[in-house]
């Protein structure tokens, strides 16, 4: 896409995804996937790709530590032996788990959720950082190890415009055979509705290969807030099951009291596992869900 924010290659994929304006809000904005980690007195000193040091602070020399290390300006000051301590900011890939079953077709939350996992590939791309997109539905689609840079995210861009929903949705088999099979640690976002169980699972296999993670939960309108009544034929589009009911305003208030409890419960998992937690409305914007998760996730 020629003249684009960021210089975004990939022509009408990112327009399909990802409006101009909306890739210049994104360029303005700053998010980098480092991980501050201590240098400790005795290591070496030699820079390697994806990583930079920067001073953190002194304490007393030690015998054995790194003579390079030592602080000659406070020695000839004061003539204390103090050593320099730094922190190395460690690069981590930025992973995509994006939810493509059946049940994301409805009410436009596979384009919402395709949409944001492009804003969010765009952010780690401006950064320098690496990334990549596994969609899933009972099993994982490996596309690839994260890369960083034009040609990446043009490929990104690609796979997204053509994503389309397929399969149900297995939480727990799919996160766990991903998490089984890539073995760098990184920041792993997992994009679904989360309307079906195994998400305690797969955070814990996650959690066991040493990934942050953040759940972003994505509801249509008729997940929120359905609006139907009187009678009523409910298709299960997973399972092609179908269910014909009467639909009056006590059923409504249990499904809502329903979905509340299934909510509680969903952060409740995250929370104990140590992951962040986000829910937005498929009919919202994704660049500003994005910016909400990159500004608000600490991991």
């Amino acid at each position: 896409m020629g003249g684009a924010p960021g210089g975004v290659a990939g022509g009408t994929a990112a327009v399909e995804l990802l409006s101009p304006a909306e890739l210049a809000v994104l360029a303005r904005a700053r998010f980098a996937l480092r991980r501050p980690r201590l240098l400790l007195p005795g290591g070496h000193l030699a820079r390697r790709a994806g990583a930079s040091l920067e001073f953190a602070d002194h304490r007393p020399y030690q015998p054995g530590d790194d003579p390079r290390l030592v602080d000659w300006a406070v020695y000839a000051r004061h003539r204390k032996l103090v050593t320099k301590v730094f922190s190395r900011e460690v690069e981590a890939p930025l992973y995509v788990l994006l939810d493509a079953s059946r049940s994301m077709a409805l009410g436009g939350k596979l384009s919402f959720a395709a949409r944001l996992s492009a804003a969010f590939c765009f952010l780690a791309y401006r950064a320098g950082d690496r990334f990549a997109v596994y969609p899933f539905s009972e099993t994982v689609q490996f596309l690839g190890r994260p890369r960083r840079g034009r040609a990446a995210l043009a490929k990104t861009f690609a796979e997204l415009s053509k994503i389309s929903p397929l399969g149900r949705t297995d939480l727990a088999r799919a996160l766990s055979a991903w998490a089984e099979k890539v073995g760098e640690p990184g920041f792993c976002l997992i994009l679904s509705d989360f309307l079906a169980p195994g998400l305690r699972e797969g955070l814990l296999a996650l959690r066991h290969g040493r990934h942050a993670v953040a759940a972003i939960q994505i509801l249509a309108p008729q997940d929120l807030s359905p609006a139907v009544a009187g009678e009523v034929r409910l298709l299960d589009v997973e399972e092609g099951r179908g269910r014909s009911l009467s639909v009056g305003r006590a059923a409504l208030r249990a499904y809502m009291e329903a979905l509340r409890r299934w909510n509680a419960a969903l952060l409740s998992a995250c929370q104990e596992l140590g992951a962040a937690f986000f829910l937005f409305p498929a009919e919202g914007s994704p660049v500003g869900a994005a910016l909400t998760v990159a500004r608000r996730w600490r991991p």
